[in-house]
């Protein structure tokens, strides 16, 4: 795939050792693009805000040409000059990299930063990012529950620095947007780091500006170069430095709790390894980020701070990266904002910067906490949560179709090793980093990832159908990737359908023939087509109604160039659609609420008020949580006192609440939820008594509110997340006794 490019840099053929014929392509670029031929000497000046270089061989002395694979190497610095190499194995492959390689180079200067690094996914049993030393960062999704049942002492820090993010009474939203704010946890210790810090003559003397007058004065790339960096007259030396800048809460903590913190460090070590990967074809956005006021003053850190976009990166096919910026002296004077009492103005002039991924359509699905005052050369290796990076997947396998969503869907996964698709499209998945879910229905937008492995499919279509259904329907949803060649500032995509075409498909459509049906261009072979086996986001609403769940039937297929469908690059799944949402009064569809509170006969009065008659008297919960469709994959009742204190309650009597997989319920594939145990309305009473001989007052305390809180949840996933909350319902009641 292509090379991201930022600013200005001379491009030059360092070395050639192929037999076939060698070129490379530049861009995007404000000045310098073209194509050029990969003679050594070669050399060009390109310049930008975002562009790209790009190796091509050709076998056949340059009648067609093709991608060569591409790897970066780190970057150096020597001579004023800050370089490194892009290194690019052809055709042949003999997997020695050293059929063409260019050399990047650019005079080094005290305005310019350049990151770089090796991006890596992580799974497993950790729980903690595993590249940062400098604190412990805590990944979203983020279950607070689930880190203080394994390590409680670690719970009392989350909530002095983080107190919203331990929800007290979380009333629903909407649809709330997934937060994807690391939480970051102080550890009190200098974390030693090294980077490269330059020194050059005068700040103002940009290597950009320096390099861009000179090729006024029409010098060669090699002189123009030669003559900044004399201008510049930048020295470089290596420091050691605090990585562990910003106080992010450490003064909020006592040291019993950076002990905590520090237990988990150790334990995670030993006892929580990780599986980590590299991460291929990852769009990495770079950001500016600036303290807000509360975190000046020593507060943890919130990512609600003024950001600034910075540019884009790919990572090349082992994972590495690089990307390169310079703030403006505008940029640097508003860095003088970001600076706290005591602090040193030098060192907080440096860039504070947050490194994203973004997925197709540009959008995020993963942010690093910040890396903070970073110096003009320094490494930062990125860990990704695996199920938050998708980086791209070789093809392989039996069949078109691969993935929905991270679901594998081979026909060698299916059968029950690892997951089950029915014959009605419902799925048991049990496959590594995808939802784990039993005999669930599909919802949301479903990535439908295929594999044609033909040169000559040029184009696609997908179609559906009801089971009852003859005829085909074309899918024409707007579907976009991501070009490397295309970034600029304010990208957001480059689509590659719908276009109407004449093709030939094998399915019968009841169109007349010859009528042009929506297609999209097949990318796969063209790596600089990021997450170029993405066919589809099936938006699941489009195909089968909310109040009709069932199965739907897709298929795709590849056209050549003449529109005949290409031997083997047809599929076809079925997928079993669920689209009812919760909503109560409406009883075609899923629904959940409390209708009452009881104790004996006495019912809640006009205040909610529950004089006790003992002080660990069972309460009657009258509740209900139905999905007529039986896909509830369960409900659950908790409760909690004054300022969300957990009450541990048991179930003494009616119906406990259950979940899908509950024995001796058998695995069906249909649970309704309360409507297998209520009444005509399908509520069912639940008697609820504080756990172990504990009341529901603590001693001396006569009066308290509490919450009675219903949630249930739907056995859906839309591929990489399973089971949606679907229903929350809370009533709050004054309990006294003893007043």
């Amino acid at each position: 795939m292509a090379i991201t490019m930022q600013g200005s840099w001379t491009v030059r053929v360092a070395t050639l050792s192929a037999a076939f014929k060698q070129r490379f392509i530049v861009t995007g670029a404000s000045a310098g693009n073209g194509i050029y031929p990969g003679t050594p000497g070669t050399t060009v000046f390109a310049t930008g805000a975002q562009w790209s270089v790009n190796i091509q061989n050709s076998s056949n002395n340059g009648a067609t040409w093709v991608d060569s694979a591409q790897r970066i190497t780190f970057p150096t610095v020597s001579g004023g000059l800050l370089k490194f190499d892009i290194r690019s194995d052809d055709s042949a492959g003999d997997k020695d990299y050293n059929d063409l390689i260019l050399t990047c180079s650019m005079p080094a200067s005290s305005s310019d930063y350049v990151v770089y690094g090796t991006a890596k996914t992580y799974s497993g049993r950790c729980f903690r990012n595993p590249c940062r030393n400098d604190y412990v960062v805590l990944d979203p999704p983020i279950r607070v529950e689930s880190i203080c049942e394994r390590f409680p002492e670690l719970c009392h820090v989350i909530e002095k620095l983080y107190p919203e993010r331990i929800v007290k009474r979380p009333f629903p939203l909407p649809d709330p947007p997934p937060d994807l704010r690391p939480m970051v946890l102080p550890t009190g210790v200098v974390h030693a780091a090294t980077g490269i810090v330059f020194q050059s003559k005068g700040l103002a003397a940009q290597s950009d500006i320096a390099t861009e007058k000179l090729s006024a004065e029409k010098l060669t790339p090699d002189a123009r170069e030669k003559r900044a960096a004399e201008q510049l007259q930048t020295t470089a030396r290596a420091v050691t430095f605090n990585a562990a800048a910003a106080k992010s809460g450490v003064d909020l903590l006592t040291a019993a709790d950076r002990a905590a913190i520090a237990s988990i460090i150790d334990a995670g070590i030993s006892i929580f390894p990780c599986n980590v990967d590299p991460a291929p074809g990852l769009l990495l956005r770079f950001q500016e980020y600036d303290r807000t006021a509360a975190e000046k003053l020593g507060g943890a850190y919130t990512g609600t701070g003024d950001r600034q976009d910075l540019g884009l990166a790919v990572t090349d096919e082992l994972g590495n990266y690089i990307f390169r910026f310079a703030p403006s002296l505008a940029d640097i004077a508003a860095e003088v904002s970001d600076v706290a009492s005591g602090e040193s103005l030098a060192t907080q002039l440096r860039p504070d910067v947050i490194v994203q991924v973004l997925g197709t359509g540009m959008t995020m699905t993963y942010e690093t906490a910040p890396y903070y005052n970073i110096l003009n050369v320094q490494r930062i290796d990125l860990c990704i949560p695996y199920a938050s990076a998708h980086p791209n997947r070789a093809c392989s396998g039996d069949r078109v179709i691969q993935r929905i969503g991270d679901v594998i869907v081979l026909h060698s996964a299916l059968g029950g090793h690892p997951n089950t698709l029915d014959a009605d499209g419902k799925i048991t998945c049990r496959n590594a980093n995808a939802p784990q879910v039993d005999c669930a229905g599909w919802r949301g937008g479903l990535r439908m990832y295929c594999c044609f492995g033909k040169p000559e499919a040029l184009r696609y279509a997908i179609f559906f159908k009801l089971p009852s259904e003859t005829n085909w329907h074309p899918v024409s949803q707007t579907h976009v990737l991501n070009y490397i060649p295309d970034f600029a500032p304010g990208y957001t995509g480059t689509p590659v359908g719908p276009t109407l075409s004449t093709v030939h498909p094998s399915v019968p459509t009841g169109l007349a023939p010859n009528t042009p049906i929506p297609t999209y261009a097949n990318h796969e072979n063209d790596l600089n087509w990021i997450e170029n086996d993405l066919k589809m986001i099936l938006s699941s609403g489009l195909y089968r109604a909310e109040d009709d769940p069932g199965p739907v039937q897709f298929h795709i297929e590849a056209y050549d160039g003449a529109g005949n469908v290409v031997a083997a690059t047809s599929d076809t799944i079925t997928l079993y659609i669920h689209n009812q949402t919760t909503m109560v009064g409406r009883p075609q569809n899923s629904k959940g609420d409390i209708q009452s509170i009881t104790m004996g006969a006495t019912t809640l009065g006009d205040c909610a008020l529950f004089n006790l008659s003992s002080p660990n008297v069972a309460l009657t919960v009258k509740n209900r949580a139905v999905d007529p469709a039986g896909f509830l994959q369960g409900w659950t009742l908790t409760v909690t006192r004054g300022n969300n204190n957990g009450v541990p309650v048991s179930v003494v009597g009616g119906i406990a609440p259950r979940t899908y997989n509950t024995p001796p319920d058998p695995l069906d594939c249909d649970f309704t939820g309360t409507r297998e145990f209520g009444n005509v309305d399908d509520y069912v009473t639940t008697d609820l008594q504080p756990s172990g001989g504990a009341n529901w007052l603590p001693d001396g305390v006569t009066f308290c509110a509490f919450a009675f809180t219903l949630r249930a949840n739907d056995r859906v996933t839309d591929g990489r997340n399973g089971y949606p909350e679907v229903v929350f319902w809370q009533d709050l009641i004054g309990l006294s006794f003893g007043s």
